[in-house]
């Protein structure tokens, strides 16, 4: 948005007639806003045939849309900006709103949490203009007396019972209103623009410690200063290397100024592009990937009337500065769309321009050498038409990690968008025992061709692939598959282009390969036997490692005809509750995945039998315990003069003579092999079990 310096009476009365102006026409749009308010408010719907819903758009999906009131906004939202906690990897929406700055959480873009606000320092404003550094917000507005809030951003990480109304942790009152800050996040100097200080040019703070900011320094030579573009500069003038330099966006002009002392600020060069083109508004700017140039939105130019009078359509234009002494001002962009251009940003090779009433505009700058710009993608966040009036979209951050966009829309919220430059032709595989996977990769872009393909995530795992030498779509095989563990993986297919890039798109495989492997038996050992009066019986196997599921059986008879018992369970064990009548029985078990079923294991036999005092001596013994471990208490109330102990072969392994009369003995059984034995105390036969 345009702000004016009120030098004078004159021109301030112009701008209370301007601000007049505005208010009428907000009237006008209001109700447009409010119908699409109405029919906004959803989330994930993807960009089909040209429309995201009610959206017209281009390679970007809708994740999800905030109304004002979602965000305690009560009239307009203004810029964004993004943070990441260092500590929960949470990524949050910063968004200016005219009462203060609203906090979002957007971790799950397709359902965003509202954590609160940061009030306004003074009154509302519509222009607020918020940066981030170390974990630190800093704010600044057009509203009188509002000066540069500080908050810390870690308090977002605990917040509990929201929507939170938030404190300032700091504040500097150096200068009263600003319009737009930068800070330089190698530096720790925040520039703020457009202050009552300076002659409205570079107000320079000190933020190193955040929360003791203190004046720096400032620039007043130029005049006004609108936004700017602030640099450690590493570019290809190695005359200036190391030195911080701002590009200031001067109204009519843009200026570089080295600011390496805070104290004596002087200009490099000024560059306007009068002799061109029409000057309109230099409004803002950002240096592109090759850091030879550098692009601004002139924020009056669509407005000017032609020679065939009719608007301009969107312009970007394009300055050479590989020699910063010599800058030169090569051409621009012209978009299709005729709505005024606010602000722009750049990432790696792509231009994401909030473009008023066109929305989120996505360029590709690969050419920019040649000064060529080409429009790739685009989300309309205003579909009712593309005036050259100052409503829409604000601002956008394109730089969070997930790769969404956040994008405000002035009089409606913001949106969470995502752009899909590179599209693969599917997305999710379910593999068993498949050694590759083949897909498609279309490319709307000039990637700095030609296109290699690689992929991370996938250990030992190839790629082959035509490489791209021009937007299109090529047939990319991914092998090796087939000898990675069973699970789910998240690899990313990466692009890499001669530009210096290396862009990921993340794709999804769940691998089980080939059929799981038949477990092995480990408990009820072969042709043991069990008390037909146990309470519980475990039945054991091996873990398979490619296996989700195993199923047990229990049959009476060996060929599994006669089942008794089945279960499937995904533990690699089974207890059985009740008991069994006495017998021979067979159990088995396999393992299962999504590939299929493993053979059956080998089947184990075991004797359901009576442990315990035959039942025709219950009167005569008592033994105890019984299954038996260590010993076994053998007592008579009859008196005990001979004992025995044979196996069920009839094997006679113990035997003792006692002395006349004895009724209790204990027998050390110690060095017994498990299994049921059979007990002859003077004729009176028992059986007891051996664990």
């Amino acid at each position: 948005m345009v702000s004016f310096v009120l030098r004078n009476a004159s021109s301030f009365r112009i701008f209370e007639r301007l601000i007049q102006l505005y208010i009428f026409m907000k009237k006008i749009i209001s109700p447009i806003i409010a119908i699409l308010v109405a029919f906004s408010s959803f989330s994930q719907t993807p960009c089909v045939d040209g429309m995201a819903g009610a959206y017209p758009c281009s390679q970007v999906d809708l994740l999800a849309f905030v109304p004002l009131a979602d965000i305690g906004a009560p009239a307009n939202t203004n810029d964004i900006w993004g943070w990441v906690s260092p500590v929960t990897g949470i990524e949050y929406a910063l968004v200016g709103c005219s009462n203060g700055t609203a906090f979002v959480d957007v971790s799950n873009p397709i359902a965003p949490i509202y954590l609160g606000k940061l009030p306004t320092h003074t009154v509302n404003s519509l222009w607020r203009d918020i940066e981030t550094y170390n974990n630190y917000l800093f704010v600044g507005s057009e509203a009188a007396g509002h000066g540069l809030q500080i908050f810390d951003l870690m308090q977002l990480d605990g917040v509990t019972n929201a929507p939170v109304v938030f404190s300032e942790s700091a504040f500097y009152e150096g200068f009263g209103k600003s319009h737009t800050i930068t800070i330089n996040q190698q530096t720790g100097y925040c520039y703020c623009n457009g202050t009552n200080t300076f002659e409205g040019g570079l107000h320079i703070v000190d933020i190193s410690d955040p929360l003791n900011p203190t004046l720096a320094g400032g620039f007043a030579v130029d005049g006004y200063t609108h936004d700017c573009f602030v640099w450690s500069y590493d570019g290809p003038d190695a005359a200036f290397t190391g030195q911080e330099l701002v590009f200031a966006c001067n109204e009519d002009k843009l200026t570089i100024v080295n600011v390496n002392d805070k104290t004596d600020c002087f200009a490099v060069g000024s560059y306007d592009y009068g002799s061109a083109i029409t000057v309109g508004y230099i409004h803002q700017g950002w240096v592109t990937k090759d850091k030879a140039h550098f692009l601004i939105n002139d924020e009056l130019d669509e407005v000017n009337l032609g020679n065939d009078n009719q608007p301009y359509g969107t312009r970007t234009h394009i300055f050479d500065i590989s020699s910063l002494s010599n800058a030169s001002y090569i051409g621009y962009y012209e978009g299709t769309s005729t709505s005024i251009d606010h602000n722009l940003y750049v990432k790696d090779q792509f231009v994401y321009e909030s473009n008023y009433r066109s929305g989120v505009r996505v360029l590709d700058a690969v050419k920019v050498s040649d000064g060529i710009l080409n429009e790739v993608a685009y989300f309309d966040l205003f579909p009712a038409n593309d005036f050259a009036q100052f409503s829409g979209t604000w601002s956008n951050y394109p730089y969070l990690p997930s790769g969404i966009n956040i994008a405000t829309s002035m009089y409606s919220g913001f949106f969470i968008l995502k752009p899909t430059i590179i599209e693969l032709s599917q997305s999710n595989w379910d593999l068993c025992g498949s050694n590759q996977i083949i897909f498609d990769v279309h490319v709307n872009s000039d990637l700095a061709f030609p296109l290699n393909f690689s992929v991370q995530g996938l250990p030992g795992a190839t790629v082959s692939a035509t490489p791209l030498t021009e937007p299109g779509t090529t047939t990319v095989t991914i092998s090796g598959l087939s000898t990675l563990n069973s699970g789910n993986y998240h690899p990313d297919i990466l692009l890499q282009t001669t530009f210096g890039e290396n862009y990921a798109v993340p794709f999804n495989i769940h691998i089980a390969n080939g059929l799981a492997t038949a477990p092995v038996l480990q408990n009820v050992p072969d042709n043991s036997l069990v008390s037909n009066t146990a309470s519980s019986t475990l039945f054991e196997w091996s873990t398979v490692l490619n296996s989700t599921m195993y199923q047990f059986e229990l049959s009476t008879n060996a060929d599994f005809t006669s089942i008794v018992e089945t279960q499937t369970t995904t533990q690699n064990f089974y207890l059985m509750t009740f008991t069994l009548p006495d017998g021979n029985y067979f159990w088995r078990a396999k393992s299962l995945n999504e590939c299929g079923e493993s053979q059956w294991s080998d089947a184990f036999q075991f004797t359901v039998t009576v442990v315990g005092v035959h039942e025709y001596s219950l009167d005569a013994l008592n033994l105890y315990p019984n299954p038996t471990e260590n010993f076994l208490i053998i007592n008579s109330t009859n008196g005990m003069r001979k004992i025995s102990v044979s196996d069920l072969s009839g094997r006679i392994i113990f035997s003792n003579s006692l002395q006349k009369g004895m009724s209790t003995y204990r027998m050390d059984t110690s060095t017994f092999s498990q299994g049921i034995y059979i007990i002859n105390v003077d004729g009176k036969i028992a059986r007891f079990a051996k664990q």
